[in-house]
């Protein structure tokens, strides 16, 4: 709050917006690929786990399904982890274009001129150099957003079944459930955020290690819980909103949950099929 004050009255509210173009584009195509990405690795993986069970265990399908049912969150977590994973590469060149647009607002006039720049002088892979920071935020944010999401409103709707024919109640489970996600997912990935801050806020050929060293010299290990009660908010109210926008969407259109699940095994099957011909 004294840090939102301070920038308020020195620099105007303005500048609280600075950086939003990068931010905005960089979180709809990641946040809108990891929702796909999840959903298909998380049915692949269910697949290959009852075809392994049904082959080592000569096991009927019916019998294999209901043994993968068990491992529900362990394959929550690797298709997350998985979607995570490549997501890195679609957030990471906003993000820097982001930091060093707020790090350094003269630095040109829009995000294309700071991205051309940042071309020019450090090169193209100057965008993606933080990538291997972003597999430390970007893979157990998306593993704690989708479980901490998936077992919280699974919870609720149990405890509340009559949310599931309730159009507002449902909404406001997801919303609960996204806000959980958030705040779980800030906890997380926090550390990992600081250090892409660090490198990406001048120009420089900074590494992840030397700018872990610099941070620990700064301030030591509290360093890297700086700023995690903003992003708590921001992440919050990003993910909580990402899932009531795809539940809200969903229900416009009048797909129930149920017809979503069958749509995509649907869809599955003919990419498997595709595949093997």
């Amino acid at each position: 709050v004294g840090t939102f004050k301070k920038v308020w009255k020195e620099e105007g509210p303005a500048t609280l917006f600075d950086g939003w173009e990068p931010t905005f584009l960089g979180f709809f195509f990641a946040g809108g690929t990891a929702f796909f990405l999840t959903e298909y690795f998380r049915r692949t993986y269910t697949a290959l786990s009852t075809t392994l069970i049904m082959t080592s265990q000569s096991a009927s399908e019916i019998t294999a399904t209901s043994i993968t049912s068990n491992y529900e969150i362990p394959l929550i977590i690797a298709s997350a982890a998985t979607s995570g994973f490549l997501c890195c590469f679609i957030i990471a060149p906003f993000e820097a274009i982001r930091v060093r647009t707020v790090a350094q607002p003269d630095y040109a006039d829009n995000i294309f001129g700071v991205a051309s720049r940042m071309i020019q002088e450090e090169g193209f892979p100057s965008l993606f150099s933080a990538v291997p920071v972003w597999f430390l935020k970007e893979v157990p944010y998306n593993v704690m957003k989708f479980l901490v999401f998936d077992t919280s409103t699974e919870y609720l709707l149990q405890a509340y079944p009559v949310a599931r024919e309730d159009i507002r109640l449902s909404l406001l489970i997801s919303l609960i459930g996204g806000t959980l996600g958030g705040i779980a997912a800030t906890i997380v990935s926090n550390p990992a955020d600081v250090v892409v801050t660090e490198m990406k806020k001048a120009k420089s050929d900074m590494s992840m290690l030397e700018a872990v060293d610099i941070l620990l010299q700064r301030a030591g290990p509290a360093a890297f819980a700086k700023g995690m009660q903003l992003r708590m908010v921001f992440y919050s109210l990003l993910v909580s909103l990402q899932f009531l926008l795809y539940d809200a969407i969903r229900i416009a259109l009048g797909v129930g949950s149920d017809d979503m699940k069958l749509y995509l095994n649907v869809l599955g099957a003919a990419l498997s099929e595709t595949s093997t011909t």
